[in-house]
Order: C-alpha cells, then structure tokens, then sequence
C-alpha cells in the first residue's frame, strides 16, 4: 500500500473554498445526501474504513 503526502507552500490557505456559514445550518441528513451525491469523494463503506490505521502526529 502506497501512502501519499501532501505538502503546501506557506502562504497557501488552510480554509479552502468551503463555505462554513452554510455547512453549519445543514442538517446531518443533508450533509450526507450532499456527500454521497458528489462523484469525486465517494463514501468509504464500513470494511474500506477498518483498513485505515491510526498515525501519530509528526513534531516537524
């Protein structure tokens, strides 16, 4: 299994284009009817999710 890392320069925003006002009057069921309607992030089902390990966080 391959790992991928990703790196941003320092000036590159953390926030990206999310839309937070508007994320925080969804409700739950929205937010997954929306999510499992967008074809570039598929939902990970139950035994894809027991495959991911728990890393530690690196002190660079």
């Amino acid at each position: 299994m391959s790992e991928t890392h990703i790196k941003r320069n320092k000036d590159d925003s953390v926030d990206g284009k999310t839309d937070y006002e508007r994320l925080k009057k969804m409700t739950e069921g929205e937010i997954e009817e929306n999510a499992k309607d967008d074809p570039d992030a598929p939902l990970l089902t139950d035994e894809e999710l027991k495959k991911f390990k728990k890393v530690k966080k690196s002190k660079d």
